[in-house]
């Protein structure tokens, strides 16, 4: 969970201080589950990257939040991560999140990041 914080933290939120949407448009799918078996992410963990997108709606947009179901293959992990979505959209708690997946985010974040830099767009003039 704390991976997706991470790269959400350090590559998406600057990504979004960058471009300044007019609205933050979510392609939500779940299977990103622990239960469907591609990545590790817990209920929890789509409770804090769901704050995160809020967060970024609320700063650039007035709060322009659009989400999108994509799905995920576990109807169970399916159902309990849109209530968990749809729980921090109304208010809920957002849970602190456990530690793993930090160094390949460090790694991820460093790539990306250098598109924002302001070095990276003197190069280009």
């Amino acid at each position: 969970d704390v991976a997706f914080e991470k790269a959400f933290r350090e590559i998406l939120v600057p990504a979004a201080d960058h471009f300044k949407p007019d609205l933050v448009l979510v392609s939500a799918g779940f299977d990103p589950h622990r239960n469907d078996m591609a990545l590790n992410l817990t209920y929890d963990g789509f409770k804090v990257i769901t704050s995160i997108v809020q967060g970024i709606a609320d700063k650039h947009c007035d709060g322009k939040l659009a989400l999108v179901l994509e799905g995920g293959y576990n109807l169970t992990s399916l159902s309990q991560g849109v209530h968990a979505v749809l729980d921090v959209l109304a208010g809920g708690e957002v849970p602190e999140v456990n530690a793993t997946g930090v160094k390949e985010v460090e790694h991820a974040a460093a790539f990306h990041l250098s598109a924002f830099t302001e070095e990276a767009h003197e190069e280009e003039t």
